[in-house]
């Protein structure tokens, strides 16, 4: 699928279904650890925690700017990302990155019970949202690849941010790491309803998927009937939402450390899942054209 062959017929030709294969895992941890950094930062403000906020700036600059340093090869080039903030999405995920961090550190360097905390690390949560939904809108902008071009994409993207950041903060808390502003059993409901929300995203990804063209139907098929069918059905949709769905539900605020855990493994086991398995059915549209003769 990664190659085609052009068919001719006349002076017409048609290069057919490509599948891309520049973007893989590593663009997907980069997803991944940007989602769950950026959730954990937002989640930690409105917690107030310290601990959880510095947690997602690491999260955020480790991982999700260590894998596009590992993509990109050559540092110098990650710089000449951010030259084209009004035009590119990546060079506004870069500035928001960067923003993200300056203010976050900022916030964490405040003496206890300053009244700058707060403002500053509001600004800062404000650019971790960004960072969170960037990798969505740089999707959705790939009009050559229908399954990516759906304004389901950022939504995504953001209810999975703040899935991965209430899940971090239900561990970080439950294993005593931090303490939360707001009560552990109100934390674990939200989970439950951003499982479910989550949930009802990927079933209206799938149903507008088919709708996107021949080449949407392409990459819906590779998804639900091909080659990832059951990584996607088992890990990130069986392991990452359902199954963490339905032990949050039974096992609650008063689960056990074992099973807080499990859920938080099994989240984020699905979580890196979708979007690696997303990046893989991408396929474009077929080039048709004339040939010169």
């Amino acid at each position: 699928m990664s190659k085609s062959m052009p068919l001719v017929e006349g002076n017409a030709y048609v290069l057919g279904f490509r599948q891309q294969v520049e973007w893989s895992a590593l663009i997907a941890s980069a997803f991944f650890f940007g989602k769950v950094g950026a959730g954990l930062f937002m989640i930690s403000v409105v917690t107030q925690s310290r601990l959880g906020m510095l947690l997602g700036l690491l999260i955020v600059v480790g991982g999700k700017g260590g894998a596009h340093l590992l993509y990109l090869g050559q540092p110098w080039r990650f710089w000449r990302g951010m030259s084209r903030p009004g035009s590119s999405w990546v060079s506004r995920g870069l500035w928001a990155m960067t923003f993200m961090v300056v203010m976050g550190g900022w916030a964490l360097l405040l003496p206890a019970g300053s009244s700058l905390f707060m403002p500053v690390a509001v600004i800062a949560a404000l650019f971790a949202f960004v960072v969170a939904i960037y990798d969505g809108f740089l999707l959705t902008s790939s009009n050559a690849i229908p399954i990516w071009n759906t304004a389901l994409m950022p939504v995504m993207c953001m209810f999975y941010a703040f899935l991965g950041g209430t899940t971090m903060t239900l561990f970080l808390a439950h294993f005593g790491f931090i303490q939360l502003a707001i009560g552990e059993r109100l934390l674990s409901a939200v989970e439950m309803a951003l499982l479910s929300v989550n949930l009802l995203i990927v079933i209206m990804y799938l149903a507008t998927s088919v709708t996107a063209g021949a080449a949407g139907k392409t990459s819906f098929n590779l998804l639900v009937r091909g080659p990832y069918a059951v990584p996607f059905f088992a890990l990130a949709i069986g392991v990452g939402l359902v199954f963490t769905l339905l032990m949050t539900f039974f096992a609650g605020s008063d689960a056990s450390p074992g099973v807080v855990a499990l859920i938080t493994v099994a989240d984020l086991i699905g979580h890196y899942y979708i979007f690696y398995l997303l990046l893989k059915i991408g396929v474009f549209k077929p080039i048709f054209g004339q040939l010169k003769i």
